[in-house]
């Protein structure tokens, strides 16, 4: 067998790509790469995994940025499978979105403001024969306050979820395409809401949202994908002789879209 790259865009908000490797030896270790400007980032599920007899493996890429070229390649033991690509995805709606890659959690809102990054150095000063001396370290990654707006309370809802119950407490921030220094990585450690108007039936609200730049959730998560209950909302009145009727192998249930 040929090991071989499949790459799909997941139809749900906001898009996400499936990664479906087949033709694989089934021993050794799998590698999926997404390239974006030349760099290379093992896809959250997929970096050095451990093959244990199954020829084919499939993972969800919930984290990709948009509006750019993105590629993929798989690596098979050192060996690297055709590159896919390059995809440009278009976030639908053209605002930013605030995702959780592991729970699938998502909210579509605008960044009204940024403030001031401020990036400190963990350090310490010692006044010895009237002298300042200084023990410090590097600077680090940066904090600041995001002023986010929503226009509808069921935004809102799903602002106040995400920040919730973001898992690790980290959420990830997208653009629709292209702008330095809007994609990242937020810590979150705090938030407040404001009406827009004092108008009872204006649901716009402005949030305060106080975070810190991170890496990223643990790599021991992986992305959601599907679930059995997507399937059955699908199915619901069916059989399984439907479902096997439109998917007749396990390799392609996982690859369908059930959003």
């Amino acid at each position: 067998m040929v090991a071989a790259l499949t790459v799909t865009e997941q139809d749900s908000w906001p898009p996400r790509m499936l990664a479906a490797a087949t033709g694989l030896s089934g021993a050794g270790f799998l590698t999926i790469d997404r390239i974006v400007a030349g760099q290379r980032t093992p896809v959250r599920g997929a970096n050095d995994i451990v093959m244990t007899g199954d020829p084919s493996f499939v993972v969800v890429d919930a984290e990709l940025p948009f509006g750019v070229p993105v590629s993929y390649e798989l690596v098979e033991n050192g060996t690297a499978a055709p590159v896919q690509g390059p995809y440009t995805l278009t976030l639908p709606g053209g605002k930013v979105a605030l995702t959780d890659a592991i729970t699938g959690q998502a909210s579509e809102v605008v960044i009204l403001a940024v403030g001031d990054r401020a990036r400190e150095a963990p350090s310490s000063v010692f006044n010895i024969d009237a002298k300042n001396r200084i023990v410090s370290g590097p600077v680090g990654q940066y904090r600041t306050t995001v002023d986010y707006f929503t226009e509808t309370t069921s935004a809102a809802d799903a602002l106040a979820n995400l920040l919730a119950t973001c898992t690790q407490g980290i959420i990830q921030q997208r653009q629709p395409g292209g702008y330095d220094g809007v994609d990242d990585y937020l810590g979150v450690f705090g938030a407040s809401d404001r009406r827009w108007s004092q108008d009872g039936s204006d649901q716009r609200r402005i949030w305060s949202v106080q975070v810190a730049q991170c890496d990223g959730w643990g790599a021991n998560l992986e992305a959601r994908g599907y679930t059995y209950q997507d399937v059955a909302d699908v199915y619901t009145g069916l059989t399984y002789a439907d479902l096997a009727g439109d998917y007749a192998t396990y390799l392609l249930l996982a690859q369908g879209d059930f959003s």
